[in-house]
């Protein structure tokens, strides 16, 4: 924007006063602070000299002179240099607004935050230190650096002596810059009184309106201009974010999710309940344990904080933790809920929002289970009958303990002899009468369900009940038989998912499956 014409918009919102008469008509798109180390400067760049306390000399160089074009007022002298930084931010953003592309930097910002979805912490704030081009560092609630965040690969130790030396975590805690501020979250400071030699540009770090810290930026390498301050808290909340997606800096929420590593780890029933209201989070007494198994390569951290967001307004109450690179889940839910359809309906919609397979553990009451509940679910996840994407693993103890066996050679021979001599009559007759046997064990005995299922009459239905009864000796209205006929069929799937092929080979000794330290 031309000169003349930025004096007469910044007018509209800061009184510009001393004009100088002939003042030249260059483009300017660029404003920053003063900086004795930089002269002199391209004619495009306004630059800003805090002339008074509530006073800002505004100069560009032209052909190599400083030439000064007007005084801008701030307003009346504030309380303490907080408010007089404060202000002269507000003239920068509103600088920054008529000079630069807001939405180019919308842009950049918008990119780190895609990039930062994936992205590690170190490598999101190596982007955040290439777009602003300063160093910049985490500082915690009490005023204390990250030891992990201060690490960048521009001036990383000269941003820490800075702050260090020059004490701007206390300037922050003295200057009421603190959590317990309602406009926590809007705030954005120039540090630039008796606590720093250069400007640092502070804006608060929070997660879903949680305080975590602050992000400085030190104006070490470039000038404190108006890309800064239109870019600073837009960064701050991806690195927020970034902070805690990857677990460097505890949430409120975060710590609640680790009692679930507690249930997991320390298995002492006597310290749970005091370790819970520590956390004002109650001890779950009906519950069940969920691991959540990716199936889109997605990290265990990522699956974690998307889980939450989704489980969570579903149940009562939700943990979700990642433990031994697995991520999990704690649902609190009565039994009543737990046999319902719509409970595995709400998981359905879960596993497909999130692209991932939930196994479900036993319904167990007694917290210090929770680590019972881990293995089943663990064994679980690694049968190979599995294809769906919601598992109770209450639905697979057969294939557990089938997979428990130590030979698989020896599986066939459990086979119910009866459904195997059935197999042999169809084969022989081109007969149906397994399909039949088997739709009936799955409609748990009733005709009228297993007539529909096989569309014939229920007389037919009947007949050929008897005819399998003839065939096999088997009193198909025994419930014992019907077990073993099922187990039979379960079985025989099992094999047929494990891909079993008879071989000649017949084991000569039985050893005992070897005990795991974890299992004793």
């Amino acid at each position: 924007m031309l000169l003349p014409q930025l004096l007469r918009t910044l007018n509209q919102s800061f009184p510009v006063t001393h004009v100088a008469p002939a003042i030249g008509r260059p483009d300017i798109t660029q404003v920053q602070l003063e900086n004795q180390a930089q002269r002199p400067l391209p004619s495009h760049i306004m630059i800003l000299k805090l002339a008074a306390p509530s006073q800002v000399q505004l100069s560009y160089y032209r052909q190599g002179q400083l030439c000064e074009v007007g005084l801008v007022t701030l307003g009346a002298i504030g309380p303490n240099a907080v408010y007089t930084q404060n202000q002269l931010l507000k003239l920068l953003f509103c600088l920054g607004k008529l000079v630069a592309s807001p939405a180019k930097l919308q842009a950049q910002a918008n990119q780190l935050a895609i990039a930062a979805i994936t992205a590690d912490f170190e490598t999101v704030l190596a982007r955040v230190v290439a777009l602003l081009q300063n160093p910049v560092a985490i500082i915690d609630l009490n005023g204390q650096i990250l030891s992990r965040s201060h690490t960048t690969a521009i001036n990383g130790g000269r941003i820490r002596q800075a702050i260090e030396h020059n004490k701007v975590g206390q300037w922050l805690l003295e200057h009421g810059f603190a959590p317990d501020n309602p406009d926590f979250l809007t705030q954005i400071y120039v540090a630039q009184d008796n606590i720093s030699f250069v400007p640092m540009l502070i804006t608060p770090l929070a997660n879903q309106d949680e305080p975590l810290g602050y992000l400085v930026m030190s104006a070490l390498n470039t000038p404190l201009d108006a890309k800064h301050a239109l870019l600073i808290n837009d960064l701050g909340q991806v690195v927020a974010g970034s902070l805690v997606k990857n677990q460097i800096m505890s949430t409120s929420e975060s710590q609640r999710d680790l009692l679930l590593n507690v249930l997991l780890t320390e298995r002492q029933s006597t310290t749970f309940a005091a370790q819970f209201a520590e956390q004002q989070v109650k001890l779950p007494h009906t519950m069940v344990l969920i691991k959540c198994d990716p199936l889109a390569g997605q990290s265990p951290t990522v699956l974690q904080q998307r889980l939450r967001y989704l489980l969570t307004p579903q149940f009562d109450q939700v943990l979700v933790s990642v433990y031994q690179q697995s991520c999990l889940a704690l649902v609190t839910i009565s039994l009543a809920a737990y046999n319902q359809p719509e409970f595995k309906a709400k998981l359905a919609t879960v596993t497909a929002q999130a692209d991932c397979r939930l196994i479900v553990s036993n319904y167990y009451v007694q917290p210090e289970d929770t680590f019972a509940a881990y293995m089943v679910c663990c064994r679980t996840s690694q049968l190979k009958t599995i294809q769906q994407r919601v598992v109770f693993c209450e639905d697979e103890f057969f294939n557990l303990s089938l997979a428990r066996v130590n030979h698989l050679e020896i599986l066939p021979f459990f086979i119910n002899p009866a459904l195997q001599g059935l197999m042999a009559y169809d084969a022989q007759n081109q007969t149906d009468l397994v399909a039949t046997l088997d739709a009936y064990l799955k409609a748990t005995c009733n005709l009228t369900r297993t007539a529909k299922q096989l569309y014939v009459h229920p007389n037919t239905l009947r007949n050929r009940l008897k005819h399998i009864s003839a065939i096999t000796g088997c009193d198909l209205r025994d419930a014992d038989t019907c077990f073993k006929l099922a187990s039979g069929f379960k079985l025989e799937r099992f094999l047929v998912k494990n891909n079993y092929q008879p071989t000649p080979f017949i084991p000569d000794n039985d050893p005992m499956p070897p005990v795991r330290p974890s299992e004793v």
